[in-house]
């Protein structure tokens, strides 16, 4: 009867397990945890890309400075070309003139980048935050999901075990009415009583027939709630 469930009792471990399938098995829930992974996902990734476009740019300038292909006049008045090479051999040759070159090159950069870069930079650190708010905001939902979730399966226990309990007596009151109209029938047969009390009993046992499948298949409508509600649509 309670098929996959592992219990289906008003006690305080029964219904804590019950909550804790339910929450496990919500598809509800499932479905909400896969969003959040695949944002946070993104937002990894789009904070470590941000991180190496800030790292790139400080040395941008550098760099293109470097691989800037220039004539110059030599000191024999001769037409030089100068390139990558050359600008690099120029900071171990004099390597005074070449740390201020890098410095004026990579200075404000660097400021930048300490203050949280340059306004691209900036914007995309807003919305990486923004969207850290607003996977908050979904976790938050999904704990009040959660909780409630959690509460259908106490209120839903409880009911069934009162609807338990109310078919039990109905039953036993069915057991007992059973027994009595064999003995009005056995009386009957042999004379005593009338036809009308009779008929009476018969249809007192009817109505409480009636009685007990209602609340069996309350009973069964109710079971069926529940593990619907604790083990999924599955």
């Amino acid at each position: 009867m309670l098929g996959e469930l592992p219990c289906l009792e008003a006690t305080e471990a029964c219904i804590k397990s019950l909550q804790e399938m339910a929450v496990q098995k919500s598809q509800a829930l499932q479905a909400i945890d896969s969003r959040i992974e695949v944002i946070n996902s993104k937002i990894e990734e789009a904070r470590a890309n941000n991180q190496k476009t800030i790292a790139l740019g400080v040395f941008e300038p550098l760099v293109q400075s470097w691989l800037k292909l220039e004539t110059v006049t030599s000191s024999t008045g001769q037409q030089q070309q100068r390139g990558f090479l050359e600008n690099v051999l120029d900071v171990f040759t004099t390597p005074l003139q070449g740390v201020n070159e890098v410095l004026s090159l990579i200075g404000l950069p660097l400021f930048r980048n300490a203050i949280g870069g340059d306004a691209a930079a900036q914007q995309r650190t807003i919305a990486i935050a923004d969207l850290q708010v607003k996977v908050a905001e979904v976790e938050r939902q999904r704990g009040e999901l959660a909780a409630k979730i959690r509460e259908q399966v106490l209120l839903q226990a409880l009911d069934f075990d009162q609807t338990r309990r109310e078919f039990q007596v109905s039953q036993e009151v069915a057991r007992r009415e059973a027994l009595r109209l064999k003995l009005i029938t056995v009386d009957y047969r042999f004379g005593f009583g009338d036809t009308n009390g009779y008929l009476q009993s018969l249809s007192a046992m009817d109505k409480q027939k009636a009685q007990t499948f209602r609340d069996w298949a309350k009973l069964r409508r109710q079971l069926t709630q529940i593990k619907l509600l604790v083990l999924g649509a599955d």
